[in-house]
């Protein structure tokens, strides 16, 4: 692989385009070219970059330029990062423009979660189509180490395990190789995982149904933050952006689960997008005493109302085993337990271990899916839990219990451990909050 030591980044001023950059910068060290619609747009990402790394060291490596400049800066780079808007419309016009200034062995690739590679790369001609991949880093790139490699036929093969060790060694990411399959591995589990949880909360819209899935699903069960909390932080139009396109193009035993909740697209027609905006599924005010307080959209009322208080038995008594650290116990609590709480609990778990191997070997492999949630939604990976429950036949009737597939894959599955080595022991993940 010939040394790569100029970039250009296309929609730099964006979260993901100054993220990346400043991974190329910071770890690649290279010239990186930002490219934005107005040279004050170019130096915004400029320093949206130097603040992720909280070092000015990478500033001199960066140049603020525009599209104006776009040719110029493509003909002169080793790497093209596209990271403009997630259409095909905005993405197939920046690549007719990169295609005919690129030279021979450029690679270029695009920061898309979720939309096809191989007709994004159809711009190109041969030489293009092989160095053309799908990048996808998750955000914020500096914390998140996960790249979504997404290849597609036109590869070559020998470039593509080259440009993995650069990304491994160089980049310092986790590499995930996915094949193009809509929402790739990451956002096809975590979005379907979410999106059931909103259907779910609809259902029991009377019993203050977000709040409830929410609190039912919180850290403690594994993950960095609860999982309707998270949309927001997503944005709820780049969810329903995600989930539409899985809904349409899949057609898997979890297709029903990627119809999206009548109040996320009252939502979104109000505006209300969540973080960005203010005011989401959650939204924060300041009271009559000043102090800021955190509500939650009631989806009957079709208004935010005041967290509601629950007494959930079943969490208080996983929390208090994590803080003990005794996961033998845990792990009993987990599979054994009765009850609406418990019941929801293990559902969700059977559901998203059996989901994310039922997408072994056709997006990915089964380090894939673990390295995907492992390190880039910082949820406990599908075989860790797999590891708690009491191993591969023990999770097989967790599974079956809860009326879902036991996935092919699991034939391929051993004893003790599958997982990612001790990177991701499932320890770390169980939060007691």
């Amino acid at each position: 692989m010939k040394e790569i030591k100029t970039a250009t980044v296309l929609g730099a001023n964006g979260t993901m385009g100054a993220g990346s950059a400043a991974i190329l910068a910071a770890f690649g060290r290279l010239k990186v070219y930002m490219i934005a619609r107005t040279i004050e747009k170019a130096e915004e990402g400029i320093k949206k970059a130097v603040d992720s790394v909280r070092s000015d060291v990478i500033k001199k490596n960066m140049i603020p330029k525009t599209y104006d400049d776009l040719e110029n800066c493509v003909s002169e780079s080793d790497w093209v990062f596209e990271a403009v808007a997630e259409d095909y419309e905005s993405k197939f016009q920046v690549n007719q423009r990169i295609a005919k200034s690129r030279r021979t062995g450029t690679i270029v690739s695009t920061v898309s979660s979720g939309l096809s590679i191989e007709k994004l790369a159809s711009i190109f001609d041969e030489d293009g189509q092989k160095y053309y991949y799908g990048t996808h880093f998750f955000n914020p790139p500096y914390k998140m180490v996960l790249c979504e490699l997404i290849t597609h036929p036109k590869n070559n093969q020998e470039f593509t395990n080259e440009f993995i060790q650069y990304l491994e060694k160089v980049l310092i990411r986790h590499v995930v190789v996915c094949n193009d399959k809509p929402g790739f591995a990451g956002n096809r589990i975590g979005f379907q995982f979410m999106n059931e949880v909103a259907q779910y909360a609809e259902k029991i819209k009377d019993k203050n149904g977000i709040y409830f899935m929410d609190q039912i699903l919180s850290e403690y069960t594994g993950r960095a933050m609860s999982p309707l909390a998270t949309i927001d932080l997503v944005g709820l139009d780049v969810h329903k952006a995600i989930v539409d396109n899985i809904y349409q193009n899949t057609k898997d035993e979890a297709h029903h689960t990627f119809l999206v909740a009548n109040f996320i697209k009252e939502l979104i027609e109000k505006n209300a997008l969540g973080n960005k905006t203010g005011k989401g599924i959650y939204k924060k005010e300041k009271n009559e005493e000043g102090k800021i307080i955190q509500k939650v959209y009631d989806i009957e009322k079709k208004d935010y109302i005041d967290l509601p208080k629950f007494d959930l038995s079943f969490k208080k008594k996983a929390i208090e085993l994590i803080r003990e650290s005794d996961y033998h116990n845990f792990s009993k609590h987990i599979k054994f337990s009765t009850g609406e709480e418990a019941e929801l609990v293990q559902y969700f778990i059977a559901r998203y271990i059996s989901y994310s191997l039922s997408l072994v070997p056709e997006v990915t492999d089964i380090k894939g899916v673990d390295g995907a949630m492992g390190f880039g939604f910082n949820w406990v990976p599908p075989t860790a839990w797999i590891d708690l429950l009491g191993g591969v036949e023990e999770t097989k009737k967790f599974i079956e219990k809860k009326g879902l597939t036991i996935p092919p894959s699991f034939k391929n599955l051993h004893t003790p451990s599958y997982t990612l080595s001790k990177k991701l022991d499932y320890r770390q993940f169980f939060r007691a909050i």
